[in-house]
């Protein structure tokens, strides 16, 4: 039986391309990997099945969307074969409007038990996309965690909102590896990371994709702030951790309970 309060965990990075089917044969591939290892719950990047539009194609007219039903169909079954939680960064077309940027929660029968669209949208996403408007949290091994996506990270309301609800670990889902448009995230992205942690005192799992120069290599932020681990930049790789809120006294926390109080309205100590 799994502890109460520790969640092991793998983060995974690789080129995504507006290629469905090579981007489900990595998917499938690090899932196994992830399996190997011991993890229970695998975590893939933002669009990893879909790709990415507007970067990885020019727009959703014309967009393959039976391929890409028939390889998610292929994720969860595998999901289910390894009894693996999964969390699916791809595109949801619903029955009217624009697709969502979502993150999939597949759970280990291979059923989506729960699905994140991204809130925040960036000026080049709002053509193809249209906004989530609500939060998702989940509870695994006893560590309830919050779903995130790239961009939604630059507000701290939203991660606000999710220590308000208890969560104790968000997982953020991301796409860049383009330099030449962004080259100061490579600074401004890894101390939002640590802020967002050590503001909430949550643990923060953060990947990217690769095959450019990525404005972060995954990794595995502490409720303090500090990086655990930190996968290889530019390269595909699967990074595993295993969460113990039982560490958690271990950590500096000079914030301790003011966190919450502050994020219900009590602006003072």
């Amino acid at each position: 039986m799994a502890e109460h309060g520790v969640l092991r965990i793998a983060t995974c990075q690789f080129p995504v391309r507006g290629d469905v089917r090579r981007n489900a044969r990595f998917i499938c591939r690090q899932m196994r990997i992830a399996s190997e290892r011991g993890a229970e719950i695998v975590h893939f990047p933002e669009a990893a099945l879909s790709g990415y539009a507007g970067s990885d194609f020019a727009s959703f007219q014309g967009y393959p969307w039976e391929t890409l039903a028939e390889e998610t169909r292929r994720v969860r079954e595998l999901a289910a074969e390894l009894r693996l939680w999964t969390l699916l960064g791809s595109s949801h077309r619903p029955p009217r409007g624009r697709p969502t940027n979502c993150l999939y929660l597949v759970d280990p029968s291979g059923r989506i038990a729960k699905r994140y669209d991204k809130c925040f949208l960036t000026p080049q996403d709002r053509p193809h996309y249209q906004p989530g408007r609500r939060v998702v949290t989940h509870t695994l091994g006893g560590v309830k965690f919050g779903l995130a996506i790239c961009f939604d990270f630059r507000f701290p309301e939203l991660w606000r909102a999710y220590l308000r609800r208890g969560c104790r670990l968000v997982f953020l889902s991301s796409y860049q590896s383009r330099r030449d448009r962004f080259p100061l995230m490579e600074e401004v992205a890894p101390a939002i990371l640590a802020t967002r942690a050590s503001e909430n005192f949550v643990y923060v799992v953060a990947n990217n994709t690769t095959g450019g120069h990525p404005w972060h290599s995954s990794r595995i932020v502490l409720p303090q702030g500090n990086v655990a681990r930190r996968a290889p930049a530019g390269r595909p790789a699967v990074l595993g951790w295993t969460i113990d809120l039982s560490a958690d006294r271990r950590f500096y926390n000079p914030i301790g309970s003011l966190a919450l109080r502050a994020a219900r309205g009590t602006l003072h100590s």
